[in-house]
């Protein structure tokens, strides 16, 4: 007697071949899937820091291409210039603090109701702080970010 597998086992190989390969291809697919995310997710990054960098308060509720940010640059390359024809909706909010210093800390006393006006003309901080949310978005989709300014 020969021995040989029955039509059986190869029907039942075939479907465990069948569910393993059909596993893989998904779990390939969802790599891509989350490698295309990171990598329009870096782009979006990398034409944003052109705007950081070269934000302007007047472009604020505007969309604007990235290349209004950069006036000054005269550019020969065509793949570049088509990069800075993008266009992004610009949004800036501005959030200004001023910490008092610990010496006006301690001279406050907060028993005393000073009015406010009094308050703000007595105790002026050296230092402003401004949180600025910056919101950008394109065809894509968007995001937004926040820088912090420190001023003295």
């Amino acid at each position: 007697m020969r021995k040989s597998f029955t039509l059986v086992e190869v029907i039942i190989a075939v479907v465990i071949l069948a569910l393993v390969g059909v596993a893989l291809l998904k779990s390939g697919a969802i790599n891509i899937s989350a490698l295309e995310r990171i990598s329009k997710k870096d782009n979006f990054v990398d034409l944003t820091t052109i705007i950081v960098n070269h934000r302007n308060p007047d472009f604020n509720h505007l969309t604007k291409a990235l290349e209004d940010f950069l006036p000054n640059l005269s550019i020969d390359d065509d793949e570049l210039r088509k990069l800075l024809k993008e266009k992004f909706k610009y949004q800036e909010y501005e959030i200004k603090i001023k910490p008092p210093t610990m010496e006006e800390f301690e001279e406050i006393n907060f028993s005393d109701e000073v009015e406010e006006d009094e308050e703000k003309e007595q105790f002026q901080s050296p230092i402003e702080i401004s949180l600025i949310k910056l919101s950008l978005q394109n065809e894509e989709g968007g995001d937004y970010l926040y820088i912090l300014e420190l001023r003295e």
